[in-house]
This record gives C-alpha cells, sequence and structure tokens, in this order.
C-alpha cells in the first residue's frame, strides 16, 4: 500500500486520521513535537517550525521508506507558515508517485483553506492538495480515500 506523513499525530485527530490509514494497510509515519505512540506507526520528534528540521523529516522519510504517497498536515494554532513550508519540501517525494497533500483545518489557521488553493494551483496535475475539515466518521472517511486515490 502507501506511505503516509502525518503531523501533530500524536494525539486528536491526527492519531485518529492514522489509525484510519493503518487499518486499510498502509504505512504511517509520524512527525510531531512529541512522541506519538500507536502500534505499527514510526514516530518521528520534528518541530515543525524550523526548517532545518523539516528538511532532515524529508530526507530521513527518504531514506527509510523511499517513497511518500501522502501528507497530512494538521496544523496547530498559527501554523500556517510551516505548513506551506512542509508542503513545497515533500513535493518532489510526492510528485513520484502522484501523491495527495491534505490539510485539515479544525482548529488550525483561518488563512488554511487559502493556502491549500494556492499550492493545489501551484502543485498540480502532479500533486493533488486540499483543505479538509472533518468533523465526523464520514469525512474521515472521505479523507482517507482521498488520499488513497
Amino acid at each position: 500500500m502507501g506511505v503516509y506523513l502525518i503531523t501533530g499525530g500524536a494525539n486528536g485527530l491526527g492519531a485518529e486520521i492514522a489509525r484510519k490509514l493503518h487499518g486499510a494497510g498502509n504505512s504511517i509515519l509520524f512527525a510531531d513535537i512529541e512522541r506519538a505512540s500507536l502500534p505499527g506507526v514510526r514516530s518521528v520528534m520534528c518541530d515543525l517550525s524550523d526548517e532545518a528540521q523539516i528538511a532532515s523529516l524529508i530526507l530521513g522519510i527518504e531514506a527509510v521508506e523511499g517513497r511518500l504517497d501522502g501528507l497530512v498536515c494538521h496544523p496547530e494554532g498559527d501554523n500556517l507558515t510551516a505548513t506551506g513550508k512542509l508542503i513545497n519540501a515533500a513535493a518532489a517525494l510526492l510528485r513520484q508517485p502522484r501523491g495527495a497533500a491534505v490539510a485539515v483545518h479544525a482548529n488550525g489557521p483561518a488563512a488554511l483553506p487559502e493556502l491549500t488553493r494556492t499550492l493545489a494551483r501551484d502543485l498540480a496535475p502532479d500533486i493533488r492538495v486540499a483543505c479538509f475539515t472533518p468533523f465526523s466518521a464520514e469525512h474521515f472517511n472521505s479523507l482517507a480515500a482521498y488520499l488513497m486515490e
């Protein structure tokens, strides 16, 4: 199946998305400032406000997993800049399998939908970029289906 990176995956929505994708047989990698502990998931501590740590994260994925099919950015608070930098840093890996990047808009910055529209336009047709607001099991199913297209 695929390899998916989820930021902010240590708890909450990120962990729910990881369970959904992992349950479908995918490999999951968490990147968060705290270590996540979900069975079968590789966890990397990473401060996404630090460009050097983002670069190291992407290099590590390329070295260990060798590919990246999808990226789920779950920005905490006002971390809009980190979301844009992470999607752009991962673009080369995401292009190889014609992957997808999703920004989860729950308590994220108000400008997140506009950022994802801009990235969708700039990275198309090689990478699909969307913004999701999951509030129910049906929304999680839609998000997982979008990533695994």
